[in-house]
């Protein structure tokens, strides 16, 4: 299944939901980041109060 920009995926490893914000390639691999549906989630880049980003892989993530 092929996933493009804006599409609503799930990170398979955390179930945290979001949409594909950006695809790039960066030393031949591609780069899925995806910004969090709820603000404040574990991980990923950015302040506690905000919608986290988070690099993933094709193969972490599922469409939904």
């Amino acid at each position: 299944m092929e996933i493009n920009e804006f599409d609503k995926v799930k990170i398979k490893s955390t179930g945290i939901t979001g949409v594909v914000v950006d695809i790039h390639t960066v030393n031949g691999e591609t780069v899925f980041i995806v910004e969090s549906d709820e603000k404040g989630v574990p991980g990923g880049f950015g302040t506690d109060d905000s919608w986290k980003l988070f690099d993933c892989q094709e193969t972490d993530l599922e469409k939904i």
